[in-house]
C-alpha cells in the first residue's frame, strides 16, 4: 500500500505545471526502511525515473525516532543523499528524538514536531528548544521546518527565532492540489510577510523601548546611590526596590565579581513567587565572574552591559540583568539590576 500511495504520489506531482520550481514531499514508511533499507530507496529513485523527475526535486521524510539503530539512521540517509534526494528528519523532537541524532544523520531539513511549535508565541521553554535546534542546524548545514503551525502567532514566532521553512493549516489544508488552492496559499504568504514586517519593526521598537526605561531606572538607583559610602547601599536599596515594580533584584559585585552583601529583592515580585529550593537569590561572597552582566563590563571596559532574557535563579521569572560599573573612593564595583522581562507559566 504504501508504495503504491508513493508511485501515484510521485505521478500525481509530475502533472504540475510548475514542477521545476517545487518539491514533493514523501513520507516514508520507517519499517520499510528499518528492515529493508536498499528496497524503499530502490522504488522512490524507481518511480521517479518513471516519470522522468530530477531526484533533487524529490525529499524524503524519515521519522528518526522509529528507527532505532543510529547506524540504520545515518547508512539510510547518507544513501538517499547520495542518490540526489532532499533528506528531511520528520516529526523532530517527538518521542526519544535526541540532538546527538542531527549530528550523526546530517540532514537537509529537520522538521520540527507540532508538539514543539504549538503555542510557541507564549512558551519561553518551547522557544528554548526550538532555537537549540536551529542553532545546532546552523552549524551542521541543516535548514529547519516548522510544521503544524496553526495561527499567526506561531507563525511570527518561529520567524522570529529563524526557522527556515513553514508548513501547517495556517497556509493550507491537505487537499487536492488546483490552480486555486496555489493562489490562496499564496495570497497568504503575502499576508503574512506582510505582518512579518510590522512584526519586526514592533519588536525592535518594543526592545529599545524597555531597554530605554531599564536604563532610566538604572540612572534613578545610581543617582540614589550617589556620595554614598558602599557599606550604606544595601540599606537605601532596600526602601527603593519594592518601588520599582518591573526591578526583581539588586546586587553588588567586586571588581573580581564577587558579590558584596545581599541580594535586595522587590518582595512585591518575589512573594508573587511559590519559591522552590533551586530558586533562591545569590548571597554575600557568591561568584558571578562567569556572567554576561559581570564579565562584559570587566573585560571589555565598558560602563554598561544589557542581556539577552533568561531564568532567573532568584525566582524563576524570565528577566533581563542591566550591570553598571561604579567608580567610588574605595574602588570599582558593578551594580546589577535584574528586570522581569516576563511572567513564565508553568515554571
Amino acid at each position: 500500500m504504501h508504495l503504491i500511495i508513493e508511485s501515484r504520489a510521485i505521478r500525481n506531482f509530475k502533472k504540475l505545471k510548475n514542477v521545476k520550481d517545487v518539491v514533493l514531499f514523501v513520507n516514508l514508511d520507517a519499517s520499510i526502511l528499518d528492515g529493508n533499507r536498499g528496497i524503499s530507496k530502490y522504488w522512490t529513485k524507481h518511480f521517479a525515473e518513471e516519470e522522468g523527475l530530477d531526484f533533487r526535486s524529490i525529499a524524503v521524510e524519515i521519522v528518526e525516532s522509529r528507527i532505532e539503530n543510529n547506524e540504520n539512521l545515518t547508512e539510510i540517509i547518507e544513501s538517499y543523499k547520495a542518490t540526489g534526494f532532499f533528506v528531511v528528519l520528520d516529526d523532530f523532537g517527538a518521542l526519544h528524538s535526541n540532538l546527538n541524532r542531527i549530528v550523526l544523520a546530517k540532514p537537509d531539513i529537520i522538521k520540527i514536531d507540532r508538539y514543539l511549535v504549538d503555542n510557541v508565541s507564549n512558551d519561553y521553554y518551547q522557544q528554548s528548544i526550538i532555537q537549540s535546534i536551529i542553532d545546532l542546524a546552523k552549524k551542521i548545514g541543516s535548514l529547519t521546518l516548522a510544521e503544524g503551525l496553526e495561527n499567526e502567532e506561531d507563525v511570527l514566532k518561529c520567524y522570529e527565532l529563524g526557522i527556515d521553512l513553514f508548513q501547517g493549516y495556517y497556509f493550507a489544508t491537505p487537499q487536492p492540489f488546483t490552480e486555486e488552492v496555489e493562489e490562496k496559499c499564496v495570497n497568504k504568504l503575502h499576508f503574512i510577510s506582510h505582518k512579518v514586517k510590522h512584526h519586526i519593526i514592533n519588536t525592535i521598537n518594543h526592545n529599545q523601548s524597555q531597554q530605554s526605561k531599564h536604563e532610566e531606572t538604572m540612572n534613578f538607583i545610581v543617582d540614589n546611590l550617589s556620595g554614598m559610602h558602599v557599606g550604606d547601599y544595601f540599606t537605601h536599596l532596600e526602601r527603593i526596590a519594592c518601588e520599582l515594580n518591573e526591578v526583581e533584584c539588586i546586587y553588588l559585585l567586586d571588581s573580581r565579581g564577587i558579590q558584596l552583601g545581599p541580594t535586595v529583592c522587590n518582595r512585591t515580585v518575589c512573594d508573587m513567587k511559590e519559591q522552590r529550593l533551586i530558586f533562591k537569590p545569590a548571597d554575600n561572597s557568591a561568584d558571578h565572574s562567569l556572567k554576561d552582566y559581570y564579565y562584559y563590563v570587566n573585560h571589555l571596559n565598558i560602563d554598561r552591559f544589557y542581556t539577552d532574557p533568561y531564568i532567573s535563579l532568584a525566582t524563576g521569572y524570565l528577566c533581563r540583568t542591566l550591570s553598571q560599573r561604579l567608580q567610588t573612593s574605595t574602588g570599582t564595583y558593578i551594580l546589577c539590576v535584574d528586570f522581569i522581562d516576563k511572567k513564565l507559566r508553568n515554571i
